[in-house]
């Protein structure tokens, strides 16, 4: 099995509740994979201008696995669903960057401004 995390902020950056938001990526989550488990948690990053965000988010945790796939595979594949999800939902959300970890490997995910 491989783990895998994506962390989403509770408020967009104007401070509306994101709350639809994150039940579409539980089902999504679920769609994926089967499952996830879900930490609430308070974060903070500088932007490029020096702008400091600081926001109560919630992590998303899934594991992947699969009897008929090698492990190389699996990682590959669901390391790659993993980054486009948070992606889809880094814009959804309007958020400049989205903070992935895939299997032990942090990534951060530029969305834009």
């Amino acid at each position: 099995m491989r783990e895998y995390s994506i962390v989403l902020p509770t408020h967009d950056n104007d401070g509306t509740c994101l709350a639809t938001l994150h039940n579409r990526l539980k089902r999504e989550l679920i769609a994926q994979f089967d499952g996830y488990s879900a930490t609430a948690q308070t974060g903070g990053w500088v932007n490029s201008e020096g702008e400091l965000f600081e926001e109560p988010s919630i992590r998303y945790t899934v594991a992947a696995m699969s009897a008929t796939m090698a492990l190389t595979r699996i990682s590959e594949a669901s390391a790659m669903t993993i980054k486009n999800i948070a992606k889809k939902y880094g814009i959804l959300a309007g958020q400049q960057a989205m903070y992935v970890v895939l299997d032990g490997t942090v990534e951060i995910i530029t969305i834009g401004a």
